[in-house]
């Protein structure tokens, strides 16, 4: 089995796209890592420069906002946008550092290392169409080639190749998002300031803040997005198996990631058995401190049942069919 993993591992590495993917991973990390210092105002490249009396200098940067944005209100003209960016800016950061004044935290920077690596989590689904693109090719390019032909013909059993094969796409789904972090973290340490507590303080869905440990929320976010991945590996590589068409199994997943939300939301308004799809519980960030669910019903003991359900229906038609599939 190990000899098999490490045959097909070696044949993903051996493919240009994969090491296409992987400079466009890295390349994504460096542009999340630097785009505040590019686009951004003064206020992104700041550092933590609160003394040892920091409640003081957070009180004293709370009344300059609060005067700069009652200038710009009690002005005579109308708010220009930038303005009003500036005033809507002004609110939210006096809100955010009046929270942590009374939580008794330090404030970090604005561009501070624990919001890099939990930004680095938005492009996740990007991640998942990787993912998706080797996938799709796992079993179903073995057929389009014809090299199936030469798997078969070993002495290995039929269900320990199609074995070798997914434990590779979920690796691969690992490394993907190791690398993911991996290059954001290591951008982030050049770009971002270090945060002066081991609590992580965020806004909510419904506009107010919360505070955390920042290891457990990070390692929290972390599991919920490898289940995501490891859901959307099992479901194009059992297209791939089941259709053996590369093409069909990589729309059919694609069009699951990118219009799932929005049919689940739909469905969920016409009826309570929209909670059973996949597509309603494969995003286990959900649950997360200060998120939500948009789908009565559902709590994170559901959804893993659930999920457990599906990857498991997923690999068991994936086994049949490729063991009962005739190769000509």
């Amino acid at each position: 089995m190990i000899n098999l993993i490490i045959n097909e591992w070696q044949k993903v590495f051996s493919r240009k796209s994969n090491i296409i993917i992987m400079v466009f991973i890295v390349g994504i990390a460096a542009l999340m890592s630097f785009m505040p210092l590019i686009f951004q105002n003064e206020q992104a490249n700041e550092t933590s420069t609160y003394s040892e009396n920091w409640e003081s200098d957070v009180s004293q940067e709370i009344d300059t906002l609060q005067e700069e944005a009652e200038e710009l209100l009690n002005q005579d003209t109308e708010l220009s946008f930038n303005e009003s960016i500036t005033v809507s800016n002004n609110q939210t950061e006096i809100a955010r550092l009046g929270y942590h004044l009374e939580a008794g935290i330090e404030p970090p920077a604005s561009n501070n290392f624990y919001s890099s690596l939990v930004s680095a989590s938005s492009v996740n689904a990007l991640t998942g169409i990787f993912v998706t693109i080797i996938a799709s090719a796992m079993v179903s390019k073995e057929f389009s080639m014809g090299t199936i032909k030469l798997l078969l013909i070993r002495t290995q059993s039929r269900t320990k190749i199609l074995t070798s094969k997914y434990i590779t796409t979920v690796l691969l789904a690992f490394f993907y998002y190791g690398l993911l972090y991996l290059s954001t973290a290591i951008f982030a340490l050049f770009t971002t300031d270090m945060n002066p507590t081991s609590e992580y303080v965020f806004m909510t869905m419904n506009g107010t803040y919360e505070h955390v440990q920042f290891l457990s929320y990070f390692a929290g976010l972390v599991a919920s997005n490898l289940v995501y991945l490891v859901i959307i590996a099992s479901l194009a590589f059992m297209l791939s198996t089941l259709t053996r068409n590369t093409s069909l199994s990589l729309g059919a997943t694609l069009g699951a990631i990118f219009l799932g939300t929005g049919v689940t939301q739909y469905l969920a308004s016409q009826t309570d058995l929209a909670k059973y799809l996949i597509t309603a519980n494969w995003s286990l960030e959900n649950y997360l401190p200060g998120r939500m669910t948009y789908i009565e019903g559902v709590s994170l003991p559901f959804s893993a049942i659930v999920n457990v359900v599906y990857v498991g229906v997923f690999l068991g038609l994936s086994y049949y069919a490729f063991n009962k599939q005739d190769v000509l």
